[in-house]
């Protein structure tokens, strides 16, 4: 029952003890849906022995003092019960005191709001760190005029949203400009009107492979063409001023899901990595709830839509190939499109990298 939540959502990170043979330790954590959370861990080889899990609500000092959660390593699972749910909280998991697990959970529960995640925890090998828990987030479309969604976005002390959406998906409110709420950066990136695909396929003129080359031409426009939107982003995210920080579009799996990729890469973290990162819009973005109005359509139909709604891998490598196919490689594709120099890497990844060796 671990397995496939693991593959799915694996993050390792060690700190090892000195000397011996260092097991291979992979940790995720969920939030359910009352606030509490789960954390799940497999070993190879396996270790005999106890965990305990230490909690913040800060990710960068969680002290080890008194643990909120205590289990035999082969239980593989245990649950912290959180004192206050509307705060986010970090864990250590600390293996027979001499390994230890840094986590959070990738999903944060956002009323009305879908797809919203942690990219924190990811690790970047070649420096032997990780991506920051808690600093940055991606999503999918949110609603500040909803007073439930405001609080939990105070409450995680978002100061920055970086909203990807055309002009055409939103209408600039009082909304955006109220003291006391997160900072809206509008980067619009068209991505084709979305509106005219689901007319055409609820006319059954686009079917489900035609919508699949569709995504695919529309990921390619987006890196061909929004380079310099991309620039604004991360001039965005080079202000330490400006986090916690969300990305989001509509569903926030496609233009976020291009800008959370060339994210990541930009740290250091591995394709394998990203393409996992890409993938959780899956499990996080509820399409049933989003298309419950395509239920009388024909099965084709039904299956168009499934496939515009999904993060399928061929829709991110399309916008992969593109940026290989101008400028040779990612890194080729952030210095000299994006326009992204040595200097900008390494205040980036000051900024969004942990500190330990």
């Amino acid at each position: 029952m671990h397995k496939n939540l693991l593959n799915g959502l694996a993050l390792t990170m060690l700190l090892t003890a000195c000397g011996g043979a260092t097991p291979h330790i992979t940790v995720v954590c969920e939030e359910n849906n009352v606030g509490n959370s789960i954390v799940k861990w497999e070993t190879k080889p396996a270790i005999e022995g106890y965990v305990k899990v230490f909690a913040s609500t800060d990710p960068d000092d969680i002290p080890e003092i008194r643990p909120v959660a205590t289990a035999n390593i082969a239980d593989q699972w245990a649950t912290v019960v959180t004192d206050d749910p509307a705060k986010r909280h970090y864990y250590t998991l600390l293996f027979n005191d001499k390994y230890r697990v840094r986590v959070a959970t990738r999903n944060v529960n956002v009323p009305n709001v879908q797809n919203f995640r942690d990219l924190g925890g990811y690790p970047v090998y070649a420096r032997h760190k990780q991506v920051r828990w808690g600093m940055l987030y991606r999503s999918a479309q949110i609603d500040l005029a909803q007073p439930a969604t405001r609080d939990k976005l105070n409450n995680l002390g978002i100061r920055t949203l970086i909203d990807l959406r055309d002009t055409s998906e939103y209408s600039r409110t009082a909304s955006d400009t109220l003291p006391g709420q997160p900072r809206v950066v509008h980067i619009p990136i068209h991505a084709g009107n979305l509106a005219d695909i689901l007319t055409g396929i609820d006319r059954q003129s686009i079917q489900s492979d035609t919508v699949y080359r569709i995504v695919e031409r529309i990921n390619r426009h987006i890196v061909a063409v929004h380079a310099s939107d991309f620039r604004r982003m991360f001039d965005t995210l080079l202000d330490e001023d400006n986090y916690p920080a969300v990305i989001y579009c509509t569903t926030g799996k496609g233009r976020t899901g291009i800008a959370a990729a060339l994210l990541l890469s930009a740290l250091g973290v591995n394709e394998e990595d990203v393409m996992d990162d890409y993938r959780l819009s899956n499990r996080y973005f509820d399409i049933p709830a989003a298309t419950s109005y395509a239920y009388d359509l024909p099965t084709r139909s039904q299956e168009a839509i499934t496939t515009v709604y999904s993060a399928r891998e061929g829709f991110l490598n399309a916008a992969k190939d593109e940026i290989e196919r101008t400028y040779g490689s990612v890194d080729d594709y952030l210095r000299r499109a994006v326009g992204l120099e040595k200097e900008d890497l390494k205040q980036l990844r000051k900024i969004l990298l942990t500190n330990e060796e």
